[in-house]
């Protein structure tokens, strides 16, 4: 829809002296249930400083990335739904130059006014209306390298003016809506598109409708193309037997986490009382009630039945390439990501696919999920991650054959803050979005036509909770952990996905 609407030429030479940025809506009627809908953002340019010339210099953005980090949402004034704006910057058409772009860069001028534009699918009824700030400009929220993290201080986005968006549904047969939720097949893909819906708003039982569980906010995630079954951990646990006797899994203190839901077949942190606990919201790694496997060590093995879930065998008397009768086995390998920090134990790759590495050494996988982005983003560079992300992916295709699926677990979504903890982690929301980006990008484009991927996007769950979900929940945890509701429903995704068949 943007591609037919042209850009004014005026908002390209827009100064802040005569405007603060903006959001543009330029469409007035009403749309259909699942049609698009263009969403503009105009950053007018500022005036030149020394500051700005050096912080330009300093700061750069990553070659497919924009200059300016803009969260923005059309959220329902009715329903509080909230669909991100996926915003990608427009090109300077040559004929409104009045100064050159720098590098060529698409939308990406140090200098001059930039735009940003999205078409937006609604798919739910209601009048939608635009709520976002400007988390950083001119790449500052790229402090990688060695440069100092940039404080958090999002500037607002001037909203009054647009005209909100109304979606109906005129002949009342969206297959979109709520009421036909339950006439959806079950869901198979791993990262179907969806809304948080309140439970409030769904207009059927939701208990014996088997819904996913709500967050904290008692919102439930509905796909809108597929439904999703509850899946009680004993019956994951027997379709693991059945289907997937051998699991390898390489991932991170998130990692751990949702390996501790499973294994306790759904009882760590599930009562009302327990959810406010730190290791609950938060920090786990001293937990000292947790004994069904060493949270501290690297090399992990579990075996899982339905009756009992996941304990770590006890010596070390058994087969090392097999799960034991009736149950299944899941390898975990404890990894900080690609980064250099496995190097105090062993280099990632060596972890991977060396002599008791996990793929040679544990037997053949039926499925092995890799967690990335955590680790990658708060400690290294994206040049450096691109070369390990080159080399996983050999590993992957000479150690895992055709049979095995290869899920990508994405990093968790990061919003609204800065790390204030002595780690110093190198997170912001559009950098850690962006090395999502590269990392589905670069498994899909090797694997999707060789083998089965699946991306288990549990940074897109996050990114569609309201607001001030997003800002309020991780605030208080500066490793980014999710709290425990909301490490049910992300294993909840992996189990209807895995199980569904």
């Amino acid at each position: 829809m943007c591609a037919s609407i042209p850009i004014p030429d005026d908002y390209w030479h827009l100064t802040e002296a005569e405007m603060t940025p903006f959001v543009s809506i330029p469409w007035e009627q009403p749309i259909e249930v699942g049609e698009t809908i263009c969403v503009r953002v105009v950053v007018p340019a500022r005036p030149s400083s020394p500051l700005l010339a050096s912080s330009a210099i300093i700061h750069t953005p990553f070659p497919d990335a924009p200059w300016d980090s803009i969260l923005l949402d059309l959220v329902g004034n009715a329903t509080g739904i909230s669909v991100p704006v996926q915003l990608q910057p427009v090109e300077q058409p040559p004929h409104t130059l009045g100064l050159p772009l720098l590098q060529g860069s698409k939308g990406r001028a140090r200098n001059g006014a930039r735009i940003y534009e999205a078409d937006v699918r609604l798919r739910d009824v209601d009048v939608y209306s635009p709520v976002g700030f400007i988390e950083y400009r001119d790449a500052q929220w790229n402090f990688e390298g060695g440069l100092p993290i940039v404080k958090y201080e999002p500037e607002p986005l001037q909203i009054t003016g647009c005209i909100p968006v109304s979606v109906v549904d005129t002949d009342g047969s969206s297959i979109y809506s709520i009421s036909r939720h339950e006439d959806l097949p079950l869901c198979q893909e791993s990262n179907p598109e969806g809304r948080w819906v309140a439970a409030d708003d769904i207009p059927f039982n939701t208990t014996t409708s088997n819904l996913l569980p709500p967050d904290n906010h008692n919102r439930i995630w509905l796909p809108y193309t597929c439904r999703m079954q509850r899946y009680d951990y004993r019956r994951f646990a027997q379709c693991l037997v059945d289907r997937y006797p051998v699991m390898h899994v390489y991932g991170d203190s998130n990692t751990r986490r949702y390996l501790k839901m499973i294994t306790t077949l759904g009882q760590w942190c599930n009562h009302p009382q327990y959810r406010n606990f730190s290791q609950c919201l938060c920090e786990d790694y001293g937990e000292r009630q947790f004994t069904r496997f060493r949270v501290n060590t690297r090399n992990v093995i579990i075996d899982m039945d339905p009756a009992n879930g996941g304990y770590s065998p006890v010596g070390n008397n058994y087969n090392t390439t097999a799960a034991p009768p009736n149950k299944s086995r899941i390898y975990l390998r404890k990894w900080d990501g690609l980064t250099h920090h496995n190097n105090n134990d062993m280099p990632w790759w060596q972890q991977l696919a060396e002599p008791g590495g996990v793929a040679r050494t544990y037997g053949r996988a039926q499925v092995a999920v890799f967690s990335l982005t955590n680790w990658d983003a708060a400690f290294t560079t994206r040049a450096y991650f691109a070369l390990q992300i080159q080399r996983l992916l050999d590993l992957i295709d000479s150690n895992y054959g055709p049979e095995t699926e290869i899920i990508l677990r994405t990093g968790q979504y990061f919003c609204c803050r800065v790390d204030p903890s002595p780690s110093a982690r190198q997170y912001s929301r559009m950098r850690n979005k962006m090395f999502d980006k590269y990392i589905v990008d670069q498994f899909k484009g090797r694997f999707s036509a060789t083998r089965r991927l699946s991306i288990w996007d549990v940074a897109s769950l996050g990114e569609h909770r309201p607001i001030e979900a997003r800002k309020a929940d991780p605030a208080a945890c500066p490793s980014n952990h999710v709290r425990s509701e909301l490490i049910d429903i992300e294993n909840q995704v992996l189990f209807n996905h895995l199980c569904n068949y």
